[in-house]
């Protein structure tokens, strides 16, 4: 596999975790994550595949979530690789009164992949929120 081909899939594989996460389909999240995993991020850290898929339920309390992925760096090194992916991270929800809001983050992965019986997958994943902001959703 060429460096271009191995950027390509750990492009798709940010594409692919976004896309489960905003699906509510937390079980894939097995498959995108090697089983020894680490996810870390403000006041929270899910050790293993098994715990970030659980912990992402944390998810529910959002009616709605999209995440944009947005350009990636990547540095490979045979079957393994680093790399920092960017996101805007929407989530909606109704605040105490009811009102709908849209809380969005400004987000960096910074990542650790490896290639496992041919497929990428993430081996270590802190996420980094640049900026927050919350803002009531309209129409």
């Amino acid at each position: 596999m060429t460096d271009i081909e191995a950027k390509d899939a750990i492009h798709a594989l940010a594409c692919r975790y976004a896309q489960a996460v905003d699906r509510r389909e937390f079980a894939r999240l097995l498959s995108l994550f090697t089983p020894d995993a680490l996810l870390t991020g403000p006041g929270f850290s899910l050790d293993g595949a098994a715990a970030i898929a659980e912990g992402m339920s944390a998810l529910g309390r959002y009616s709605a979530t999209q995440h944009h992925v947005h350009h990636q760096l990547v540095d490979v090194d045979g079957d393994s690789a680093s790399g920092e992916t960017y996101c805007i991270a929407n989530h909606v929800y109704a605040d105490e009164a009811g009102v709908p809001r849209k809380l969005d983050w400004g987000v960096r992965y910074q990542d650790r992949y490896v290639r496992h019986d041919g497929q990428w997958r993430i081996a270590a994943r802190t996420l980094v929120v640049d900026w927050t902001q919350d803002l009531p959703l309209k129409g």
